[in-house]
């Protein structure tokens, strides 16, 4: 892999990595689907890429995670999507972490009507197919995906633990890519 370019949410989601790491390239995309294919199509197209690493938090669908766990995504979909337009984004395995599949979505606890059985853990988080979907499109080569759990699907916010999530999330990337 060449040197990654680590795709960010939001700031807060970026901090804890930046301080480890603050010679790697960190781009802030924004939160939803839309934004964040515009910002990575937007970068993409201006400083094309091989390598782009996607990382921020998500929240647990069901009780294999516990929040603080890392993982990465090696299958990712829009939630909301009927079935004849729905489309899988796979990637492969890039680091030591549990695989998890995930769920894209416009607001939180959309994906528990979607959850189906599966061998591995699912998250929801609001930019994952997207970004997969623009780095498909822009001819990125290696693309990974990777969460911290900062939250159960369903719990109110005021239970997330973001902070948390962020500061595991920072430490393990910037073990894993060094």
């Amino acid at each position: 892999m060449d040197k990654p370019v680590f795709l960010f949410p939001t700031e807060a989601e970026a901090a804890a990595f930046i301080r480890l790491m603050p010679e790697a390239e960190v781009v802030i995309i924004g939160v939803g689907m839309a934004e964040a294919a515009a910002m990575t199509a937007r970068y993409l197209s201006l400083k094309p890429t091989r390598d782009v690493v996607l990382c921020g938090i998500a929240g647990a669908c069901d009780e294999r995670l516990v929040v603080g766990r890392v993982v990465e995504v090696v299958c990712d979909r829009i939630a909301s999507l009927p079935g004849q337009y729905a489309k899988e984004y796979r990637s492969e395995r890039s680091t030591g972490l549990e695989p998890a599949e995930a769920f894209t979505v416009n607001a939180s606890g959309e994906a528990l009507g979607y959850l189906a059985e599966s061998s591995m853990p699912a998250v929801e988080q609001m930019e994952g197919a997207a970004v997969a979907a623009m780095c498909e499109a822009m001819g990125v080569e290696h693309f990974c995906h990777i969460r911290a759990i900062s939250n159960r699907v369903g719990e109110s916010r005021d239970k997330w633990r973001i902070e948390e999530a962020v500061a595991v999330l920072g430490g393990i990337v910037s073990q894993l890519f060094k």
